[in-house]
């Protein structure tokens, strides 16, 4: 595992970010997770846009 400090942002880290942020296609998010001034997980989430009107069911 790479050494992920916010106190010193490296490129690798930086290419992390950037990478998780193009896997999100269209709507998403991408969080960032610190613990100890150290990123520990950056998860992707993809969302699937929807409409359906549910009142009549």
């Amino acid at each position: 595992m790479v050494d992920y400090s916010t106190k010193k942002i490296t490129k690798d880290l930086l290419d992390e970010i950037k990478t998780a942020l193009k896997n999100v296609r269209g709507w998403g998010s991408v969080e960032i997770y610190v613990q100890d001034s150290k990123v520990t997980q950056i998860t992707e989430r993809n969302i699937k846009k929807t409409s359906h009107n549910i009142k009549n069911l």
